[in-house]
């Protein structure tokens, strides 16, 4: 650890010269709200979305041509302490970019993660009302893959993505390799996506799912819906399925979701979520959510009130 935090001083303390050569930026977030959390009774100050602190970079290498890296640290803003084992928790990759499009090694969101699941959540999987036990289908989406190769290209506001990543490395045992891919159209107020994803878990069933997810945004109102299958490392059917809406209401945002995720036809949540954020700059946030999941025996509901900075 204190190998990692001086590595990331030493990176810090030359960013500006490296930036003579290429260009380097040093970014993050701290998040805290007090919160109560979905069938707990608990109430504490916690992290609304995962506070980071990261470096991100490109150099030109000409013909159009780029050198890409990111490298990102999570942690809790309320203890100071590591939301995980890896210091770069949030990503690790480092790759080149071009007009053939961006191919990236290292540790990355699979591609259905960031195209099709994350989007698809008003809140992006961030605060007490995050919807990722319906747009994950019960856990079985991985959010990112170590050892991996990410593939990402856009042309006419189509996108496509694809990564594969190792069985067998350091940290990780799977039975196959990780494969995912994205597909994607924004143009206009229409936004619309597929995502398929294979985790390479296997066990009573093989870790797969697919989603796919739509949004038209009128104006004053923008509704979505999202639909996906998937079967679980249990061999269970799942499926999820969510209405959603946002709306800008003043200097903010109000958001709406309700999403239905069921287990071999049986009902195992139906989540309700409503939230305001308001954006008191372009980078400080305040804001306030309530979600409540009617399937729980009791702690059905949770809130929170946080405040949010990027810079």
């Amino acid at each position: 650890m204190k190998k990692s935090l001086l590595a990331l001083a030493a990176l810090t303390a030359f960013a500006g010269a490296a930036s003579a050569q290429s260009s380097v930026t040093l970014y993050g977030r701290v998040d805290l709200s007090v919160a109560k959390n979905v069938g707990s009774d608990t109430k504490n100050i916690q992290n609304g979305s995962g506070s980071r602190l990261g470096l991100r970079g490109a150099e030109d290498l000409g013909g159009g041509l780029s050198a890409i890296f990111n490298i990102e640290h999570r942690f809790n803003a309320d203890t100071g302490q590591d939301t995980n084992a890896r210091f770069w928790h949030g990503r690790s990759f480092v790759g080149l970019k071009g007009g053939f499009g961006q191919v990236v090694f290292g540790r990355e969101y699979t591609t259905s993660f960031l195209g099709t699941q994350l989007w698809a959540d008003p809140w992006g999987w961030d605060t007490v009302a995050a919807q990722n036990a319906i747009t994950g289908l019960g856990g079985i989406a991985k959010v990112r893959n170590d050892s991996s190769i990410t593939y990402n290209i856009g042309s006419g506001g189509f996108s496509f993505g694809a990564q594969i990543a190792e069985a067998t490395d350091a940290i990780n045992q799977y039975q196959s390799k990780p494969v995912n891919f994205n597909v994607g159209y924004a143009g206009g107020p229409l936004r619309a996506s597929f995502g398929y994803e294979k985790t390479g878990r296997e066990g009573a069933g093989d870790e797969k799912m697919w989603s796919a997810a739509v949004s038209y945004n009128l104006g004053f109102i923008k509704p979505g819906f999202m639909y996906g299958k998937g079967t679980a490392l249990s061999g269970a059917d799942h499926k999820g399925m969510m209405f959603t809406a946002t709306a800008p209401m003043g200097a903010g945002e109000f958001r709406a979701s309700y999403g239905n995720l069921k287990a071999n036809d049986t009902t195992v949540a139906k989540i309700l979520a409503l939230g305001y954020h308001y954006s008191m700059s372009k980078r400080t946030t305040l804001y306030v959510d309530y979600a409540n999941n009617s399937e729980l025996d009791d702690n059905k509901s949770g809130y929170d009130v946080g405040i949010k900075h990027n810079f």
